[in-house]
């Protein structure tokens, strides 16, 4: 019966150790800038959390403090189920068609292995013609990955024939001389409408002049903070820009945007259609309270590492892995996060394609 005891109090503290570890990596260390220190910290942290508390819990037993250990792997298991319900309820419809999705158990390593998931999204009272948007996103230029692994990715993007592209930050990776790739390798491919871009956290800690100047040599218009305003058949989009929360100035919704529900759809000022470039998708809640009908987003990768069945063990977002990868319908706004196409700091992907979205704009019926 002591065995038992002790098997079972060494399992509730490894379990409430490592559920403590994820929730405070993905919601707050992981979103600290990068230092050289920083990996090595987060490795020492698991092992103690998780190698302690299993010594910890073997060693004490069913005692006064296996009850705090109790609790906090039943409020763990609790935030995981509410995650689970949330993702169900916040599902957005499938893609349409993907191509190169499968993941084969035996071939985990997919750090190249690009995959198309294509999406139609029918957003109400949108009037004008189809559009195609092509979304890629946090290609990490930073020397890990060959300049062929880009080119590929914008063959497939320019072989879509997207009437909009956007570009959803993380273009290098905390090096500014890379900038200078850019140009080369985005130039050649332009959406119909325009090319559109934002910059995320990893563009502000190395060189945000450098990756905008490079960006602008490519054809490629950014957003910052602000808003866009394109005539489509007589129709109007607005495209908004987010860089929260590392952007020089914190976002504010543009004059037209409001509570949808307030809107008068004969105001000629207000966009039939308003699509936000957000880096992170943490940003969707007050995206779509401003009036967002389509957000895009990277930032997550994934996860980068994936664990068949189970899914990815580091997101950095504040939501936890609530909005990891996919299409997700929040408050009215269709929320589309792909899991970028290059890597960083940890040099390789694990059951998790890159990936590039295709969204088609459909009008009402």
């Amino acid at each position: 019966m002591l065995i038992i005891e002790k098997m079972l109090a060494a399992f509730v503290f490894w379990a409430a150790g490592t559920g403590l570890f994820f929730f405070c990596l993905n919601r707050w260390v992981l979103m600290l800038r990068d230092y050289r220190a920083k990996t090595p910290l987060v490795l020492l942290t698991l092992a103690l959390l998780n190698g302690g508390g299993l010594w910890w819990g073997w060693r004490v037993g069913i005692s006064t403090s296996f009850w705090p250990a109790l609790a906090l792997f039943a409020v763990m298991a609790a935030s995981e189920l509410r995650r689970l319900w949330l993702r169900r309820v916040l599902a957005g419809a499938p893609p349409v068609w993907q191509e190169n999705v499968a993941e084969p158990l035996l071939q985990p390593f997919t750090t190249t292995t690009l995959a198309i998931r294509h999406y139609e999204i029918r957003p109400p009272h949108w009037r004008g013609p189809r559009l195609r948007i092509a979304h890629v996103t946090d290609m990490h230029v930073n020397g890990m990955l060959p300049d062929s692994h880009y080119r590929l990715v914008m063959e497939r993007v320019q072989r879509a024939a997207p009437d909009l592209i956007f570009y959803t930050g993380d273009f290098l990776s905390d090096e500014g001389s890379y900038a200078k790739h850019l140009p080369s390798l985005l130039g050649d491919v332009r959406g119909r409408l325009g090319s559109f871009a934002i910059l995320g956290n990893h563009d502000y800690w190395s060189d945000p002049q450098q990756v905008v100047a490079g960006l602008h040599e490519a054809g490629i218009q950014t957003l910052g903070n602000g808003v866009h305003t394109l005539d489509v058949g007589g129709a109007r989009v607005a495209l908004w820009g987010c860089e929260d929360p590392w952007g020089p100035a914190r976002w504010t919704p543009p004059p037209t945007s409001g509570q949808r529900e307030e809107k008068r759809r004969d105001d000629a000022a207000t966009p039939e259609l308003v699509l936000a470039l957000s880096h992170t998708g943490d940003n969707i809640y007050h995206l779509a309270r401003a009036g967002a009908q389509a957000v895009f987003s990277g930032h997550y990768h994934a996860g980068q590492w994936r664990l068949p069945g189970v899914g990815p063990l580091m997101v950095p977002s504040r939501f936890g892995r609530r909005f990891d990868h996919g299409h997700f319908f929040v408050r009215g706004a269709h929320l589309f996060v792909s899991a970028g196409v290059g890597i960083t700091r940890i040099p390789f992907r694990i059951y998790c394609r890159p990936d590039i979205f295709l969204v088609d704009v459909l009008p009402e019926p």
